[in-house]
């Protein structure tokens, strides 16, 4: 079914005649009758019923009458979503993040983005490292902000900052009081990790078995908010990036580990063969890039 001959179609309902249809339409009238029949030999039933130089909806006009309206003004948005999508001002763009970049790097950036872009579609999920990065590698997502995905996935990773990681703890434990905290002091502490698969756990198991330490003490907790409670509830300590507990909860401190810096690589991680982002999801990744290389991996450890 084209969407001239619904036009022409609504034009003649509206004026009542054939003739002036054409002249509304600018057509000859020759053409207004050639859209008809088409439209009635590809719908198969009869629109029109003639009364003299006049034209009557038939049964089935009727029922065409009533949906053309909606037809044609789907027609429409559907074709301005194309214009805005070709003009850069709409788009859908979707997007995996870690935390704590989605709940605290990404919420003040979309703020200002959708200010200046209203049209502008977004999908976001939160997950973990390996389950962004085969979502990305499947195409169910367009770009994933995350730590490097796993090399088998065949995916690019750009680098933008280092999440720095911290050591939580309660107020009142007495490593709060210390002027210098080593990974030496936590080996007899009970250090509550991630789940197994956790990036940020890998990068707590990968530097402390470089020192010859193991960090498991038997309690995993697969996420960051909860693991924070647990720290504040005195179950234990907890290496957590900074910025997950800036700042800290009531009745904890954040402190850094001396003589080493506990880190996480996140970047931007994408298809190598990702062509099919609209000019808009383009802005938008160019403005996020530019927001999470300024304002990345910032610590916010306090001293004592």
């Amino acid at each position: 079914m084209e969407l001239r001959h619904l036009y022409t179609f609504q034009m003649i309902v509206r004026e009542g005649s054939f003739l002036q249809a054409a002249e509304k339409l600018r057509y000859a009238q020759s053409t207004i009758t050639l859209h008809m029949q088409q439209l009635e030999s590809e719908l198969g039933v009869k629109l029109f019923a003639r009364q003299g130089k006049k034209v009557q909806l038939t049964e089935a006009g009727r029922a065409l009458r009533d949906q053309a309206d909606l037809l044609l003004q789907r027609a429409e948005a559907l074709q301005q979503s194309m214009r805005d999508i070709v003009a850069g001002e709409a788009g859908h763009l979707r997007l995996g993040s870690i935390e704590p970049t989605a709940s605290h790097r990404l919420p003040s950036f979309l703020a200002q983005f959708f200010q200046k872009h209203p049209k502008m579609r977004l999908t976001l999920e939160v997950g973990g490292t390996q389950g962004i990065s085969q979502r990305v590698a499947a195409g169910h997502l367009d770009v994933g902000i995350c730590s490097p995905p796993p090399a088998q996935l065949d995916l690019t990773f750009e680098p933008l900052f280092v999440e720095d990681m911290a050591l939580l703890l309660p107020t009142r434990h007495p490593l709060a009081e210390k002027d210098t905290i080593c990974l030496a002091d936590l080996v007899d502490q009970r250090l509550l990790l991630t789940e197994p698969g956790c990036a940020y756990r890998a990068v707590i198991e990968q530097t402390m078995f470089e020192q010859g330490t193991n960090p498991y003490a038997g309690i995993e907790i697969g996420s960051l908010m909860v693991l924070q409670h647990a720290v504040q509830s005195n179950v234990g300590v907890a290496i957590v990036p900074t910025q997950a507990a800036s700042p800290p909860p009531a009745g904890t401190v954040l402190r850094k580990v001396s003589e080493i810096r506990l880190g996480l690589p996140v970047g931007l991680v994408q298809r190598a063969d990702n062509g099919s982002a609209g000019q808009s999801s383009k802005t938008m990744l160019a403005s996020l890039r530019a927001q999470l290389r300024a304002g990345g991996g910032e610590s916010q450890c306090e001293y004592p």
